[in-house]
Formats: C-alpha cells, structure tokens, sequence
C-alpha cells in the first residue's frame, strides 16, 4: 500500500467514527437507550440471587405491552398450562429482565434490531481498535 492510500483509509475510518450516527441523532439516542437496557439488565441477570427484588417483585400486566401479554397466553396455551394456571395479573420482573436483556420483549424484530447493534458496535470497537494501534504506531515521542 501506498503512504497515500493508507492516510486515505485512516481518514476514511476517522470520518466513520466521527459521524456513525452523527448526522441520525434518534438513531444514535435510541441506540443509546438500548445499550443502557442491556448493561441494566445484564447486571440484574448476573446478580438476581443477591438481589432478592428481582425474583420476588411482580409488575402487573396491564403495564406491560398488549403483545406482550398475548405471548404469554400463547406460550400457556402451548405447554397446555391454561387450565392449571389462570391468566396472571401480574409478571414476575425475572422473566421480564430476561425478555428485555434477549429482545424478546419485542418480539422478533427486537431480536433482529439487537443483532445489529451487536454488528454495529462490533464494527465500531475493531476499526476503533485499527485506528488505535494504527497512530500508535505511526506516532514518535
């Protein structure tokens, strides 16, 4: 490679940090917000037994999306479960931390979207980690 065509890259993936999502500024805040579920509820997965709340505590249903509610009744129904156990009222927040940490609370698409702010932020952290060794290298004290 060329000493120009390697600065061109580098600006090239300069420019890609500075502005991924820089000009989609919903974008950037709903990745955001994503990322703060999952750090949220990661840490309520990892230490559910030394916090008691998470597996006592129960949010009522009718907080909770209508869709949301028909999965359940679907999943019920499917294990054969209806006769035994009524339609809860209530949820346990366990099954709700785990479906928000995995996308399931949103259903298929929430899975979907989840995997591409993985790829995103995979893509982010490697060239991040390119550019990172790149100056290094290049760089005199």
């Amino acid at each position: 490679m060329t000493a120009e065509l390697k600065s061109r890259s580098m600006r090239t993936w300069r420019k890609f940090h500075r502005y991924s999502f820089g000009y989609f500024k919903i974008i950037s805040l709903f990745t955001a917000f994503t990322m703060v579920v999952l750090a949220l509820t990661g840490i309520l997965l990892t230490h559910q037994d030394e916090l008691p709340f998470v597996q006592n505590t129960r949010i009522p249903s009718n907080m909770l999306p209508g869709k949301y509610q028909a999965r359940l009744d679907e999943t019920r129904e499917r294990q054969q479960l209806t006769e035994i156990l009524p339609r809860e009222t209530r949820v346990p927040l366990k099954w709700l931390v785990l479906d928000l940490h995995t996308g399931d609370f949103w259903g298929a698409w929430g899975r979907w979207y989840y995997d591409l702010i993985a790829v995103a932020f995979t893509v982010l952290a490697s060239t991040g980690f390119y550019m990172f060794f790149k100056i290094r290298k290049n760089y005199r004290f």
